[in-house]
């Protein structure tokens, strides 16, 4: 995401320097003229708009602390502009550390995939000061399709953790309503086409049902980064005293699937641990962790499963004999 974002920055003319923990990563910048610093703190001198995009608050304490860090190179008047989901803590946090160098702070974080960050199509929630939004408007517009503003910088980052747990808890509905279906023997293309024909229709449907089927998990947004944001919702939902049961639920689910080795995978591949769970019954128990071996997530193996239906019906039959004995109970 970074990368992308970075990119779209340099083709509008901006001067940049850019850092990256990885610093392969940061050498295509090299050959199109942009000057590569050597640490965080380097990449921040002189600049009166920093951006910072990481994976996680521990990954941007990383490289705002320190004596190379961001927050020792600002000066007052400075802007940093934090793009990373990084939870309201973390927001909290950095506008007071900001602030205490006579810098600001903006809370920016970005809601689409790596294919939106590419095209400048993200959509941005930026939390701040009237002025400090204004001055990073230039790196912002630069990157987006849209621009969300508050006057607040953890609001903004309160929304984002809030959009992604309802991501959350609509791909997790999805994967366990596929693995429902193909229970049945229902192909899970057929599925999906009436789920997007219904008032649920939604676009991730479409999309992750598509990576589902033709069993497509490399990442667009990483199970563990989901995972880790339905972390932050729960983390801010216990300062400020909210109930998320349905959330805390669908946590504990990403986090089994990150357990079984689906971390860096898309995550749709929560889909793929809950097919794996109706083939192998991994799941009794709470025990199960399915490595997703042997998938049934394409529909013609969906569809093969049709003695299932009749093992349903046996069972659907036990209440009738249970119907004749309470009589006899009564008697007694």
């Amino acid at each position: 995401m970074g990368t992308a974002m970075a990119n779209n920055i340099r083709k509008t003319g901006h001067e940049l320097t850019v850092w990256n923990r990885t610093p392969a990563r940061a050498q295509p910048f090299a050959a199109k003229g942009v000057r590569v610093a050597k640490t965080p703190g380097e990449c921040a001198t002189g600049r009166d708009v920093v951006v910072t995009c990481v994976s996680d608050e521990k990954a941007l304490d990383a490289i705002l602390e320190g004596p190379n860090g961001i927050l020792a190179a600002l000066r007052p008047g400075d802007v940093l502009v934090d793009m990373s989901t990084s939870g309201t803590r973390a927001a909290r946090s950095m506008a007071e550390r900001v602030a205490k160098r006579g810098a600001k702070f903006v809370s920016a974080p970005v809601l689409g995939s790596r294919a939106a960050a590419e095209k400048a199509q993200l959509v941005v929630v930026a939390g701040g000061a009237r002025d400090a939004r204004e001055r990073a408007h230039p790196a912002l517009h630069a990157v987006s399709a849209r621009i969300f503003e508050m006057d607040d910088p953890v609001q903004a980052a309160l929304l984002k953790v809030c959009v992604n747990a309802v991501g959350g808890a609509m791909m997790a509905a999805f994967g366990e309503s596929l693995a429902l279906a193909a229970t049945g023997g229902v192909p899970l293309g057929r599925f999906i086409e009436v789920l997007q024909a219904s008032g649920f229709h939604s676009p991730l449907y479409l999309m992750k049902g598509e990576q589902i089927i033709n069993d497509d998990f490399e990442p667009r947004f990483s199970l563990a980064l989901a995972a880790k944001d339905l972390r932050l919702a729960a983390e801010s939902a216990d300062d400020q005293s909210a109930e998320m049961p349905v959330s805390g639920a669908v946590r504990r689910l990403f986090g089994r699937a990150v357990a079984s080795d689906r971390g860096p995978k898309d995550m749709a591949a929560v889909a793929d641990m809950l097919l794996e769970w109706t083939r192998t019954g991994a799941a009794a128990g709470g025990k199960g962790k399915g490595k997703g071996k042997g998938r049934t997530a394409r529909p013609a193996k969906a569809a093969a499963r049709k003695p299932r239906p009749a093992a349903k019906a046996k069972k659907a039959a036990a209440p009738k004999k249970k119907a004749v004995k309470k009589p006899a109970k009564k008697k007694r």
